[in-house]
């Protein structure tokens, strides 16, 4: 079973009571936006990982990881957890972190603090499905790359189409706006899910 499909089975059903709790938002909205968070989240290790020393930086990190969270994903609202993925958000989102928050909020309808929410705590079971994985499967940094690279598309088929471009945003090279075709796209694809159509 792929990381994917292990958070999508166990990860959030556990973690989307306590998120929703957490963040104010109906159990529906928190585990339509946790693949959604989740694609987001790979697609941002991709593009680090793609440098021998952004996978060599995530293989380390990894170390403090170790997929124990997996066990206890209600863990994830956590104070503790969650201030863990904030500086796990920093690091693979950096400078497109707000706006990227700022654009799933606007799709989805709900404030730009909850979907931070959202991701704080979906950043610490990304890492922590990683660690897993790199553990059972004795994985380097350069074949860890390659097994993110894998996770990466298949997270991205389990998002609204409308929003491959906002993912591939999060995936380019500098900090610059969003377009607003893509925004409006991502907006469209988010208002499915969430009933606004």
């Amino acid at each position: 079973m792929s990381m994917i499909e292990t958070l999508g089975k166990a990860a959030f059903s556990q973690m989307t009571r306590n998120a929703s709790a957490k963040t104010g938002m109906n159990e529906s909205a928190v585990a339509a936006l946790m693949p959604i968070a989740t694609a987001m989240l790979l697609n941002g290790l991709k593009k680090n990982v793609a440098r021998p020393e952004g996978a060599e930086a995530l293989s380390k990190a990894l170390a403090r990881h170790d997929g124990g969270l997996l066990d206890n994903l209600g863990r994830a609202a956590d104070d503790d957890v969650m201030a863990d993925g904030q500086a796990i958000l920093g690091h693979i989102l950096g400078g497109k972190q707000a706006q990227a928050e700022e654009t799933l909020a606007k799709a989805s309808g709900v404030g730009s603090d909850q979907i931070a929410k959202i991701l704080a705590m979906a950043a610490p079971a990304v890492l922590a499905g990683l660690g897993k994985a790199q553990r059972q499967q004795g994985l380097d940094a350069r074949s860890l790359a390659d097994y993110v690279q894998s996770e990466s598309a298949k997270a991205q088929t389990q998002a609204p189409n409308e929003l491959s471009g906002l993912l591939k945003w999060v995936d380019s090279d500098g900090d610059g706006r969003i377009d607003d075709d893509i925004a409006g796209l991502a907006v469209k694809g988010l208002a499915g899910l969430f009933g606004k159509r």
